[in-house]
C-alpha cells in the first residue's frame, strides 16, 4: 500500500441512506459533465462518485466515475471543509478528458464557495 502524503485528508464513503437526504437538502451546482452535491460543512468529508444507466454501458459508468474520483482528488487539499460531496455523472461526460472534468468541478467548488484560494492550481501538480 502506498504511503498517504501528511497533508491529504482522509475521506470516507456515504452511507447509502444519506444520498436522499443530500440530494433533498443539499446544495447543488450544475454543469454539462456533472453535478456536485454538498451537504453538512462541519460533518466529517465523505465522497460518492454516481453514473446513471444514461451516461452509457458499464464501461461508459465506470470511466464517468474514474474521471470524477481523479478530478476530486486534484481538488482534495484545497477543500474548505467537509462534509459530504457527491459527484453525479451527466451523459455530456462521455468522450471528455480529465482536464476538462477537472476543470469543470472546480467551477462547480468555486460557485457552491467550496475551495480556499490560498494554494494555487500549480501547487497540485508536485
Amino acid at each position: 500500500m502506498a504511503p498517504v502524503a501528511s497533508d491529504q485528508r482522509k475521506v470516507g464513503k456515504i452511507p447509502p441512506g444519506r444520498f436522499k437526504s443530500v440530494y433533498a437538502s443539499g446544495r447543488r451546482a450544475v454543469g454539462q459533465r456533472i453535478i456536485l452535491f454538498h451537504d453538512e460543512p462541519e460533518a466529517p468529508m465523505a465522497f460518492a462518485a454516481v453514473a446513471s444507466r444514461k451516461v452509457g454501458n458499464a464501461v461508459r459508468r465506470n470511466r464517468a466515475k474514474r474521471l470524477m474520483r481523479e478530478a476530486f482528488r486534484l481538488h482534495l487539499g484545497r477543500l474548505r471543509c467537509g462534509g459530504a460531496y457527491i459527484l453525479v455523472a451527466r451523459a455530456g461526460i462521455e468522450g471528455s478528458k480529465s482536464p476538462e472534468v477537472a476543470g469543470e468541478l472546480e467551477k462547480l467548488l468555486t460557485r457552491l464557495e467550496l475551495l480556499s484560494e490560498s494554494m494555487s492550481r500549480n501547487d497540485d501538480a508536485r
